[in-house]
């Protein structure tokens, strides 16, 4: 199996490839003085076998395909690459941009908000990936109580019969539950999903 055709594979379908078809590096893709790559599997675990030879000294290696490292709370994923025989972060693990999955009208208002207020934790926000993924979830709360205040608001305040007053209650209505829903989930520094 080639690495590429191995890149495309779901962690899962990796486990179920047999030893004999684990994918083998072509010497000539090599950098670092790296002579020898290959896909090996040491205890169950699957990792890659390099040989890296400097002048006359040869050393054979075994790296995790991936290897995790704890930082303030977060589990931050590096990946090994065989080509050159260095791990760098997992890029794989990124959120899904806004035209992937867009963000309702809540969530781009905490985010320009966050923005214009908290800019250095947006930064920190987006190097760990959490950014927009913490916009769709202030989004996802915020519709959730204004679902709320409105049930709550008709209850205590019941539509009015006369076409006149249905305006006036509803523009009352809007304004007092969306300024609510504002205050209360949309203009807060949160800074996880």
């Amino acid at each position: 199996m080639t690495y590429e055709k191995w890149k495309t594979l779901t962690e899962e379908e990796k486990q179920n490839v047999p030893d004999e078809e684990l994918p083998v590096i072509p010497v000539e893709q090599l950098r670092n003085s790296i002579v020898s790559a290959r896909m090996v599997r040491v205890n169950g675990e699957l990792g890659w076998e390099a040989i890296q030879k400097v002048e006359d000294q040869e050393n054979k290696m075994w790296f995790l395909e991936y290897k995790t490292q704890e930082l303030e709370c977060q589990k931050i994923w590096y990946k090994f690459n065989p080509l050159n025989g260095t791990y760098s972060m997992n890029l794989s693990e990124t959120e899904p941009t806004i035209e992937e999955e867009p963000i309702g009208i809540y969530g781009q208002k905490w985010m320009k908000w966050m923005e214009e207020n908290y800019p250095e934790r947006v930064t920190e926000m987006k190097f760990y990936h959490k950014y927009l993924t913490t916009a769709r979830a202030v989004d996802s709360r915020a519709w959730e109580h204004k679902e709320l205040l409105d049930r709550q608001y008709e209850k205590e305040n019941p539509r009015p019969e006369n076409f006149e007053e249905v305006l006036t209650w509803e523009q009352t209505r809007a304004f007092t539950v969306d300024s609510t829903v504002m205050r209360e989930t949309v203009l807060v520094p949160v800074t996880r999903p």
